[in-house]
Parts: structure tokens; C-alpha cells; sequence
């Protein structure tokens, strides 16, 4: 279902849906309209009806009303607050955790293939073209410009991940 922007015009179903209240909401939707003013009780319940699904769309998204729940004083509320705080801090900090092993796991991930590729480098390219007459410094520069290339492409794609994780947010 669309959630409407506000200020439009809302167009009224034509499915009647005729239900029975308790005579306790019917009090209560009858002194709402004579705090308001109202004539007819159809709009009173259509806005309670909105109020209604309103809060039941934010308690499923977990939004709370800011307001405290009665008979909880200022104490508890801090306590509450202290044991919100200390659950997040362990979350955070097991959060921190996995980031370290994950970087550590990425480190050496880099230093295995920084390694393989020098070492294939000497062994099948450097080693068969200084036997032909290049020189150290040509092949030097030859290895520099691909580790460039390979970095510009890495940066392209790191820029392109980024770009798709923003438009899918």
C-alpha cells in the first residue's frame, strides 16, 4: 500500500463497512465530537481509524512514541537508559572485533597476492626478457604501469559498488 504525501485529497471507498462498537468507544467517539464540533461520526472514525493504523505501522517499523510509559519515574528511566547504553557499547565493541579479524584477513590476503605476483613476474616474464637484452629499469617501468592500471581499475570498481549501494538506499 502507497503511503500518500500529505495535503492530498484522500477519495473515500465505496465498500461500506458497517461494524458494531462497544458502548464504551461509542461514548467516547460521541464526546469526541463534542470536543470538536462534529455533526456526524463518520469522519471521527475514519481519523481514529488512521490514528489506529498509524501506530500499528510504527510499532512494526520498532519506532516507540517518545512519551514514557506511565508509572515509570526518572530512576528506571536511567536505568533503562544505562542498560540500552551497555547493550550497545558490547555490540559495538563485537562490532569493532570482526572489523580487526576482517581486516587482518584482508591484509594477508594482499600480501599473498602482492607476493604471487611479484614472484610469477621475475620467474616467467623478467627473467626471459633480461635474457633477450631489456634492461632492469624497461621492465621496472613495464611492471609499474600494469600495478597502476590494476589500481585505477580497482578504484573504477570501488566507485561503481558505491554508486550502487547509494541508489539502492
Amino acid at each position: 500500500m502507497a503511503i500518500r504525501p500529505r495535503g492530498r485529497k484522500r477519495s473515500l471507498s465505496k465498500k461500506v463497512s458497517s461494524f458494531n462498537m462497544w458502548m464504551d468507544q461509542v461514548y467516547q467517539v460521541r464526546a469526541i465530537m463534542e470536543a470538536t464540533g462534529a455533526v456526524k461520526d463518520a469522519p471521527v472514525i475514519r481519523e481514529l481509524l488512521d490514528e489506529a493504523l498509524g501506530a500499528r505501522r510504527r510499532k512494526a517499523l520498532g519506532i516507540t512514541d517518545s512519551e514514557e510509559p506511565p508509572g515509570q519515574g526518572t530512576a528506571e528511566t536511567l536505568h533503562t537508559l544505562q542498560t540500552l547504553l551497555l547493550r550497545l557499547i558490547k555490540h559495538e565493541d563485537l562490532l569493532l572485533r570482526n572489523q580487526r579479524v576482517g581486516t587482518k584477513l584482508l591484509l594477508e590476503t594482499f600480501v599473498e597476492a602482492r607476493t604471487g605476483r611479484a614472484l610469477a613476474w621475475e620467474e616467467l616474464i623478467e627473467r626471459p626478457l633480461m635474457q633477450k637484452g631489456r634492461t632492469k629499469q624497461d621492465l621496472t617501468n613495464y611492471f609499474d604501469m600494469k600495478t597502476r592500471y590494476a589500481k585505477e581499475h580497482a578504484v573504477e570498481l570501488l566507485e561503481k559498488i558505491k554508486t550502487e549501494e547509494a541508489e539502492s538506499r
